[in-house]
């Protein structure tokens, strides 16, 4: 009751926050920014992002040995996507779904939790290292902001913070697997304590996995900076790659810090607008590439979501 009540919190203050900025700026800009787009330039922002999923998807393919197969992995990324995106849940309500997709796709109970929590985890590693990066491209906008120049250690600090906080997860996976368990619900899943802990230490043993899904996240991270450039270019406001890099990581380091905030209502929209003005865009061009990601999040995510809800609805009657 409680949990639910704050989400409804949460969820009120990320729609205030958007009323606030809608009122702040100027809604006609936005629109004539996105009459730019039409069908094909949509088209060419569902299509990047798919790509974009099955780079993020990636990273969990070393991690299932060989159980693993490429439809499988993008089946779990996609729904994880699109429940944390267009449902009223958190990211990580997101990631226990991808869990049971797993499950659903003959994994295990224990294993498949396990390989979603070292899946979170390298995942977050290739992140830390993303934002890490690009700060080091927005430095010089940022400093060139006298707003902003004085916050740019500070910004360095957190993100090296987010970085050491993340090897602690992983070591906590190790010391004590009963914190990542009841962080991600997995006796929701079957997961049994023991089963669980086998599964997560047998996962850290073979180090060249996580190794590699820690690169394979990366690029799948550099990759939402590429699509970033084509939807501005879509828009009719190309700007450089590095640029883009920069803007996508600080978006996403942004979302990281307001995890607990469903679909990100209104931390996207805001974080959008605040960063693209570093790089000489307007902040209603920031409201319209947010307002193209959700129009992609909900073209490809309610049909992933009704096919799931479908499977679901056939096993339960078998």
């Amino acid at each position: 009751m409680l949990k639910g009540l704050s989400r409804l919190l949460l969820l009120g203050l990320g729609f205030a926050l958007l009323l606030v900025l809608l009122l702040r700026l100027d809604p006609a800009a936005v629109t004539a920014s996105l009459r730019h787009v039409g069908w094909l330039g949509f088209a060419a922002v569902v299509g990047s992002g798919l790509i974009l999923t099955a780079c993020l998807a990636s990273g969990l393919y070393p991690l299932l040995g060989d159980k693993a197969s490429a439809g499988l992995v993008l089946a779990v990324r996609q729904v994880r996507d699109s429940a944390g995106d267009i449902l009223p849940f958190t990211q990580i309500g997101g990631i226990a779904l991808g869990m049971r997709v797993m499950a659903l796709g003959g994994i295990a109970a224990p294993r498949a939790v396990a390989a979603g929590v070292v899946d979170v985890t390298t995942e977050l590693m290739a992140q830390s290292l993303f934002i890490l990066a690009g700060i080091a491209l927005a430095a010089p906008a940022i400093q060139s902001d006298p707003r902003l120049a004085p916050y740019l250690g500070w910004l360095t600090a957190g993100a090296l913070l987010f970085a050491a906080g993340i090897i602690v997860f992983a070591f906590l996976q190790l010391a004590g697997s009963r914190f990542a368990e009841r962080l991600l619900g997995t006796q929701s899943f079957g997961g049994h304590t023991a089963s669980f802990r086998d599964a997560i230490y047998s996962l850290y043993r073979r180090r060249t996995r996580v190794l590699l899904s820690v690169g394979l996240h990366l690029v799948g991270w550099c990759a939402s900076g590429l699509w970033l450039w084509v939807v501005l270019r879509v828009l009719g406001t190309p700007l450089s790659l590095s640029s883009a890099v920069a803007i996508q990581s600080l978006l996403e380091a942004l979302r990281s810090a307001t995890v607990f905030v469903p679909a990100a209502i209104g931390i996207q929209e805001a974080g959008y607008a605040a960063l693209v003005p570093l790089f000489g865009l307007s902040a209603e061009t920031g409201v319209a590439v947010s307002a193209l990601r959700r129009a992609r999040d909900i073209a490809v995510g309610i049909p992933v979501l009704l096919g799931w809800q479908l499977i679901e609805a056939r096993r339960a009657r078998l």
